[in-house]
């Protein structure tokens, strides 16, 4: 074998090394939901952000929470979806953004203490979340 060959079998055995380790990911699935007070009436606030954050190995998810409560998740571009698996969900609401006023308790806006977690498959697309004051 000459060394030509050899690096030709090389430069193709890593092709196909990386083609096959990035296409296991799974596909993503477009996710969107709404944002409620406990007993359905809609959240008064300013501007509001929404983070999906995985429990285990993932890449986050995130979206812009509209002023009746709606949101729609991105993970890489506007609108694309989420990987499936599960998340703790993270709310950042906020009545008045300048003087950092939330419109929600603080546990909602911290990974570790939001009681929010939601599992998305294409079975589980759309949450309507629920908020305790």
């Amino acid at each position: 074998m000459d060394q030509g060959s050899v690096i030709i079998r090389i430069a193709l055995f890593a092709c196909f090394a990386f083609t096959i380790g990035c296409g296991g990911a799974d596909a993503l699935v477009p996710v969107s939901g709404t944002v409620k007070n406990a007993d359905g009436a809609p959240l008064v606030f300013e501007s509001g952000t929404i983070i999906f954050q995985p429990t285990a190995a993932g890449r986050a998810a995130n979206g812009a929470v509209d002023k009746s409560g709606a949101f729609e998740m991105t993970t890489a571009t506007p609108g694309d979806g989420v990987q499936p698996g599960t998340y703790k969900v993270v709310l950042q609401l906020w009545k008045n953004y300048r003087d950092q006023v939330l419109a929600v308790p603080k546990t909602y806006g911290d990974v570790s203490t939001t009681p929010l977690e939601v599992t998305v498959d294409v079975d589980h697309d759309h949450f309507d979340l629920s908020i305790e004051k």
